[in-house]
């Protein structure tokens, strides 16, 4: 498999500004994406393994969240679970937070930033999602830094 040198890669800036101007067309369940990760099936079978997983969860993070896909279909397996949502993209930020507040009665707290900057805390979380974020990782570094915040960001048992 032949990669794309990094030079040539999206800046961050630019996948921002890509996704500030796409949140209509991520805003539906069923055609958010023409890519398998954010199909009608990868949503119900990661979010059916989360729930499966973590049946007794109050907190999750979605890391990437776009609109909210993946907040919404986890959700309707777990209910009313508090929801902490972040994303590169303010306009999608808001999207996700006025879709998934109209389906829960948990708190929700958003964040606008990228992952590898914002600090997630130690034992926060009880379901981490990042279905469509990591593919934005650099370098090696980068993924050991993002994973093991995540790490330190989930309960035990999360």
């Amino acid at each position: 498999m032949t990669q794309t040198p990094f030079a040539n890669k999206s800046t961050v800036t630019q996948i921002r500004q890509r996704f500030d101007n796409d949140v209509e067309r991520f805003s539906n369940l069923q055609t958010a994406q023409s890519s398998t990760v954010d199909a009608p099936l990868a949503l119900e079978l990661i979010t059916s393994a989360a729930a499966a997983t973590n049946p007794n969860a109050s907190h999750f993070l979605d890391v990437g969240c776009g609109a909210g896909n993946y907040s919404l279909k986890l959700l309707e397996k777990l209910p009313n679970l508090d929801a902490t949502l972040i994303d590169l993209s303010q306009p999608m930020l808001d999207r996700a937070k006025e879709r998934v507040q109209a389906v829960t009665n948990g708190r929700i707290h958003t964040h606008q930033s990228d992952i590898r900057e914002f600090e997630l805390g130690k034992n926060q979380f009880d379901i981490i999602m990042a279905a469509a974020v990591l593919h934005h990782l650099r370098e090696e570094a980068e993924w050991t830094a993002v994973f093991q915040k995540f790490f330190r960001a989930l309960r035990p048992g999360g």
